[in-house]
């Protein structure tokens, strides 16, 4: 009696630790479904950006901070090799400006020059995603670590076709890259999202623009 009281203990025992071990996995769908609630809710960001650009044999890197809230205002600040702060870009979605502090100079361009350019921002990528036709979304697993990845089609003045995949280390769906082919599937840029901080909020003259001086 005592044997199948022993017994009956370690099947229950092992039970609950299946029964357990079965609620904390989530299936791909779930998964998936968390990965586009952290998109979806995405207001604003800061992170420090590796940006590499890959043109032919020649390859080009640049560092900046970025502070962005959803749809169109930031600000990026370009590191220097000397890790110093460089050119800075402000857009409140209306004006952009460039400001070099090494000469004490600001040009105004329109905010539709910068968006010609490759993207470097998760709300371009998110803007071709919900609009393109055919998208594409997997689990990918990288010395042990989870990512989500969603693909979607992409192409600008400067690149007829191609594609772009963001990447959410996942289990809290972190942006950590994103990547851009080309028409023959080659790697045409890649951004690497360091320290990305969701939570950052700006403060209220944050974006704002003075009158430049002419």
């Amino acid at each position: 009696m005592l044997k199948l009281g022993k017994t009956t203990f370690i099947l229950g025992f092992i039970f609950c630790i299946m029964v357990i071990a079965g609620c904390g996995q989530k299936t791909p769908e779930e998964i998936f479904i968390s990965a586009q609630n952290a998109l979806n809710s995405l207001e604003s960001y800061a992170a420090t950006v590796s940006y590499r650009v890959i043109d032919g044999q020649e390859e080009r890197e640049y560092r900046f901070k970025q502070w962005v809230t959803m749809p169109s205002s930031f600000r990026i600040q370009l590191i220097d090799e000397n890790n110093s702060i460089g050119k800075t870009i402000v857009s409140d979605g209306h004006r952009m400006v460039i400001e070099n502090p090494k000469i004490g100079d600001s040009l105004e361009l329109e905010v539709e020059s910068l968006e010609q350019q490759k993207p470097l921002f998760i709300g371009d990528f998110l803007r071709f995603y919900w609009m393109a036709e055919e998208v594409g979304k997997k689990i990918h697993i990288d010395d042990g670590v989870e990512y989500v990845i969603f693909t979607c089609p992409f192409s600008n003045s400067y690149l007829s076709r191609g594609s772009q995949e963001l990447w959410l280390r996942s289990p809290k769906m972190i942006p950590c890259r994103m990547i851009t082919y080309d028409e023959n599937n080659e790697i045409t840029s890649i951004i690497i999202f360091e320290d990305f901080d969701r939570s950052w909020k700006p403060d209220q003259d944050f974006y704002k623009i003075g009158d430049l001086e002419t």
